[in-house]
C-alpha cells in the first residue's frame, strides 16, 4: 500500500475544528517505547568524498524526507552527558551478536569471556567490534534535543585525544560544547570519513548543562542495553 504523506499541522486545525484537544490525545495515545529510540547521527560514507552528517529521526508516517535531518557542513556542536565503549561480536547471517559487552563487561546471555580484557576476539584488528557511544544534547531545528552518535573505531582516537585535552585543562566532558566534524580518510583505494573532535565555543551554558543532569538520568535504561541499531553502519556486522 502506498504510504501518503501527513500533514500534521492540518489535522491539528481539523481536530481544533471538531472540538479536539490534539495533545491530550496524543498523551492518551502514547505507547510504551524503549530510550533506545533516539534520534541518531549517522554519517554516509561515499566514494568521491562527499560524506554527509545527519540525524536519523526514526520512521514514521510522516514521509521519508522528514525522517533525515541534514546537519549543515557535516558538524554537530552538542553536549555529551554520558559515554559508553560498547563491543558486539557478529556470527554470519545472525541478527543478534554472538557477544556483546558495555564497558568491557559482557552483557551477553552467553558471554564467550568474563572480561573483554582477556577475550582472544577483543585484541586490536579481532573480529569484535568496538565503538563509543555518546549521548548528546544538541540544538536542532532551533530546539534542543538528545541524540546518540556511535563512533567508529577510527575516530574513537579523535574522542579519546579530545577528552586527554580537556583532562590536562581541569574540564569535565559534560562541561564544555563538543563539536563533531567529518574528515575525508584514504587508504589505498578505501576512502571513509573519520569523526574529528574538539571544542567549539567554549563552556555550556547553565540551562544545558541543568538539562543535561536531568538526561542523564531520564536515560539511564539506556546505558544498560546495547541495541541492533547500534551496529547498523556500513560494515559494522563483517
Amino acid at each position: 500500500m502506498e504510504q501518503q504523506l501527513i500533514e500534521t499541522d492540518a489535522i491539528r486545525q481539523a481536530m481544533v475544528n471538531a472540538g479536539w484537544d490534539m495533545d491530550i490525545e496524543l498523551t492518551a495515545n502514547a505507547v510504551e517505547t524503549t530510550h533506545l529510540e533516539l534520534p541518531r547521527v549517522r554519517i554516509e560514507h561515499m566514494d568521491s568524498g562527499r560524506h554527509r552528517m545527519y540525524i536519523d529521526s526514526l520512521e514514521s508516517y510522516l514521509g521519508a524526507d522528514t525522517r533525515e535531518i541534514e546537519i549543515p557542513g557535516n558538524k554537530l556542536t552538542a553536549v555529551v552527558f554520558a559515554e559508553q565503549f560498547i563491543r558486539a561480536l557478529w556470527t554470519d547471517g545472525e541478527e543478534i551478536p554472538a557477544c556483546s559487552a558495555i564497558n568491557n563487561i559482557p552483557v551477553a546471555h552467553e558471554p564467550l569471556s568474563e572480561n573483554c580484557r582477556h577475550c582472544e576476539h577483543g585484541v586490536i584488528g579481532g573480529a569484535c567490534k568496538p565503538k563509543v557511544r555518546l549521548l548528546l544534547l544538541a540544538e536542532v531545528n532551533g530546539e534542543v534535543r538528545p541524540l546518540i552518535i556511535n563512533l567508529s573505531p577510527t575516530s574513537i582516537k579523535h574522542w579519546n585525544s579530545h577528552k586527554k585535552k580537556l583532562a590536562r585543562s581541569g574540564l569535565p566532558v559534560v562541561a564544555v560544547n563538543t563539536s563533531f566534524e567529518l574528515v575525508d580518510t584514504k587508504r589505498g583505494s578505501y576512502r571513509w570519513a573519520e569523526v574529528s573532535v574538539g571544542m567549539d565555543s567554549g563552556i555550556a551554558k547553565k540551562e544545558i548543562l541543568i538539562m543535561a543532569k536531568k538526561a542523564r538520568m531520564e536515560f539511564e535504561e539506556l546505558t544498560k542495553r546495547i541495541s541492533d541499531a547500534d551496529f547498523s553502519e556500513s560494515g559494522d556486522k563483517q
